[in-house]
């Protein structure tokens, strides 16, 4: 079988209208009006267009997942409860597959093998809630802890949608597309921070960006910012399969617009991890790296010589990589700021750091948190449980002296451990490992090469989003989730391409 046609039209009018729209959530930080106004249309429309057609709100709600971190590019508040874009969609999408379902009588989930373990997981949530009622946590925490687990409902709509090989690859169109905006925002964000001296300038873009809470900008040396975005994760598993591709896919087997995309797409995707500055991503990254080579080699067997020049690949990439951020920040120009620093120099520092005030405060926590999970640790203190302790962060030191109290937990697997338990967890985990049984399985399958690699690179991610988890949380944050539903029902899906 050919290469699917990831960058066809379909990736290309993804794109810009992902540009529209990152410029139209500027705009209505800028003018609230517009922000209302927006949210007011999107999330009707999406509403509509999921009951014409299911597939192509199942995809605005896949776009909006690969873009917008926490999901509030847009948002309207209702008293001092603030809906955002996410949530809106998430439920007019969910709704419109339940009125289809009813409807037609196809609930397609229901005949699949991860039917059990997706209730018996969903089971140990509802405990979660009811024990954290039981204890008077408050409602309010009970909600904005518990909301993300709400995005396991796509996994209704995601089994009634991905449903052959073509659906598959127009989910791909999307994700490249989505990752490529990212990435420019991301060198955007880097080259206006390292350069702008507008202080309204640089005061609302900085406020839009924390405000619809797609990511942190914090000062890293001199003018040298750390442009980090959660939603850089999907970097992560972009750059994974993109490796996958160019390994295990000859240059003849490519069509000379594709290769020079994947290449586009692993440069941009590598250089917005880079520029993150998270050493969660950088530390998933090292261990993918590791396993990659493993399976090459014992799995693939590919000789040493082809994967010397894999490796060889890579650091030609950081290579690339380290030069473009060095030369966006120190260029200088009229009118603007410029700098001299090096980019191999503050990698160097920031994987050295350990007295920085986040790493001291995430081990400060530690402490306070393991003694919540030993309070209860069969069936945890339930969703919105809260831990005091003395974060290192300036910002709270000089308000009460370094004391902050949260329900939000760095350290992932301890977080649900705290609201769910042992049992919780363990549920969770058996959740996942059959979601990687079955792709295991499928690929083991009568499947193509394609489809072969598409399996394998959504297996390695899946391993990424569980080593990321251990010290920034994704497994309880929608867009980890989304990754497990999308593979689950991918790994699922029977038909084969034609």
């Amino acid at each position: 079988m050919e290469n699917p046609n990831i960058f066809g039209k379909t990736f290309k009018i993804t794109f810009w209208l992902i540009v529209i729209i990152e410029c139209l959530s500027l705009i209505g930080h800028v003018y609230g009006l517009i922000n209302t106004i927006a949210f007011l249309v999107i999330v009707p429309a999406v509403f509509l267009i999921s009951l014409w057609k299911l597939e192509y709100g199942f995809w605005i709600a896949a776009s909006e997942l690969f873009i917008g971190s926490f999901g509030y590019m847009f948002f309207h508040d209702i008293g001092s409860f603030r809906i955002s874009i996410r949530l809106g969609i998430f439920l007019a999408v969910l709704a419109a597959w339940l009125i289809q379902a009813i409807k037609n009588k196809r609930f397609e989930f229901w005949h699949s093998s991860l039917r059990w373990p997706f209730i018996g997981f969903m089971t140990f949530i509802c405990l979660g809630i009811a024990t954290a009622v039981f204890f008077g946590n408050s409602q309010k925490n009970i909600f904005f802890d518990l909301n993300a687990y709400l995005f396991f409902g796509l996994i209704f709509v995601a089994f009634s949608v991905i449903n052959s090989w073509d659906r598959i690859v127009t989910l791909g169109q999307l994700f490249a597309a989505a990752i490529l905006s990212t990435a420019l925002k991301t060198i955007a964000m880097l080259f206006f921070f390292s350069h702008a001296t507008d202080t309204w300038l640089i005061r609302t873009v900085y406020t839009w960006i924390r405000d619809t809470r797609v990511g942190e900008i914090a000062p890293i040396t001199g003018m040298y910012y750390r442009i980090f975005f959660q939603g850089h994760i999907w970097s992560l598993f972009m750059l994974i399969g993109c490796i996958l591709w160019l390994v295990l896919r000859r240059k003849k087997e490519f069509s000379r617009q594709h290769y020079r995309w994947l290449w586009v797409l692993t440069i941009a995707s590598s250089m917005s991890l880079v520029i993150s500055f998270s050493r969660s991503l950088w530390l998933a990254f090292a261990v993918m790296i590791i396993l990659l080579a493993v399976y090459f080699k014992v799995k693939i067997r590919i000789s040493w010589r082809r994967l010397f020049i894999w490796g060889v690949g890579m650091l030609f990439v950081a290579i690339i990589n380290l030069g473009l951020i060095t030369g966006i920040v120190n260029v200088k120009f009229p009118g603007a700021s410029g700098n001299n620093v090096s980019a191999v120099s503050l990698i160097g520092d920031r994987l050295t750091t350990t007295d920085e005030a986040a790493i001291g405060s995430r081990y400060q926590l530690l402490k306070p948190l393991l003694n919540k999970f030993l309070d209860k640790p069969i069936l945890g203190s339930g969703f919105g449980t809260t831990v005091s302790y003395q974060t290192l962060d300036p910002r709270t030191k000089t308000v009460n002296g370094g004391w902050y109290t949260t329900y939000a937990f760095e350290w992932g697997f301890l977080d649900i451990l705290v609201k769910i338990g042992v049992i919780g967890l363990l549920a969770y985990l058996f959740f996942i490992w059959r979601v990687i049984s079955a792709g295991i399985k499928k690929f083991g399958g009568p499947v193509d090469q394609p489809q072969q690699i598409t399996i394998t690179a959504l297996l390695f991610c899946i391993l990424a989003l569980l080593t990321v988890h251990m010290t920034t949380p994704y497994l309880n944050h929608p867009l980890g989730i989304f990754l497990l539903i999308a593979s689950a029902a991918i790994f699922s899906q029977k038909t084969q391409p034609t």
